[in-house]
């Protein structure tokens, strides 16, 4: 089926886009347009964003790509269909505790939770759909009730991608450049989210993915047993007696989704906790030796070092810089 959309139901006008930069990933958090997600950058080196926004009326898209591996995590906008896909990448990604592929489409429910561990030079995109475009499309009373991943989705990729990529803004005068027919491409793009939504919304879906993995589940409340005792060292065998796991488990589970071990992951969220504040503080003498002991970092060369290659610049740099 194809969802004919005329002219004159699309925006009369290109799509506005914002292009940033950002060396400090909690920023990422107010990019995201109507979204609310916390990021972990989890390789080390210097941390960069490039992110666009397109409003397009009926839907709108966010993309971006970071030059290091991180963890995304939060809900998405209430009241709000999403669509995420892939237009390029090393290599794969997971969302909620599956393996992400390129020309996969993931269909997220109304305010769902997005738990998404992104390799470095993921180039991403998120597609929210409004009331409006599912009326047209004939799928208004349809809601997905639990995240489905739909596999060789290549085609409505590569039109977000044309969409994403072909718009550019001038560098010398601010205004958007592009080879495309702004309307065209859209209207294409509608045509197949049309065609996505009454093929697995519609009575004949089928293809449905589980809840969360409970490995989810014992991974987020070791984070949260990490950040409450922040300020202590950590000691891997306590937490596994408090989760109810054994460390074998842990490290398992931990190695599997995160890509390292709990000792490990337990000291990047201690820098990335460490970095946060230093961003929100002023520069003052002893500032940082005051940070560094509130979360409970004792070696203070050691901590120099390790910062610098987590995030490729010293504490002293880092300080006071939002």
């Amino acid at each position: 089926m194809t969802i004919h959309l005329t002219r004159s139901t699309l925006r009369d006008t290109r799509p506005e886009i914002q292009s940033l930069n950002f060396f400090d990933a909690d920023a990422l958090s107010d990019a995201v347009r109507s979204s609310n997600f916390e990021h972990v950058q989890l390789e080390r080196g210097n941390f960069l964003a490039e992110l666009k926004h397109l409003d397009l009326g009926r839907l709108t898209i966010d993309s971006g790509c970071y030059t290091r591996k991180l963890i995304a995590r939060g809900d998405f906008p209430a009241g709000k269909i999403i669509l995420g896909c892939v237009l390029d990448n090393r290599e794969e990604g997971c969302i909620n505790g599956y393996r992400f592929r390129r020309n996969d489409v993931v269909i997220f429910p109304e305010g769902a939770e997005l738990d998404y561990l992104l390799p470095a030079a993921t180039h991403w995109c998120a597609i929210q759909l409004s009331e409006t475009l599912l009326e047209e499309a004939g799928c208004a009373g349809m809601r997905p009730r639990q995240i489905m991943v739909l596999p060789g989705n290549r085609h409505l990729v590569e039109l977000t991608g044309r969409l994403v990529n072909g718009y550019t803004p001038d560098s010398a005068s601010g205004a958007l450049r592009t080879a495309l027919p702004p309307l065209a491409s859209e209207e294409n793009l509608l045509d197949q989210i049309g065609q996505i939504l009454i093929r697995y919304f519609g009575k004949d879906a089928s293809v449905r993915r589980p809840s969360l993995h409970k490995r989810m589940s014992i991974i987020r409340q070791f984070e949260h047993k990490v950040r409450e005792r922040i300020d202590t060292p950590i000691r891997i065998p306590d937490l596994c007696a408090e989760l109810g796991v054994s460390n074998r488990v842990l490290e398992y589970l931990v190695k599997e989704d995160i890509g390292m071990t709990p000792k490990q992951y337990a000291n990047v969220l201690r820098l990335n906790a460490v970095r946060q504040e230093l961003l929100e503080t002023s520069k003052e003498n002893g500032a940082i030796l005051d940070i560094a002991l509130r979360h409970g970092i004792k070696h203070l060369g050691r901590f120099a070092a390790d910062y610098r290659r987590q995030f490729g610049e010293l504490p002293s740099r880092t300080l006071g810089m939002r």
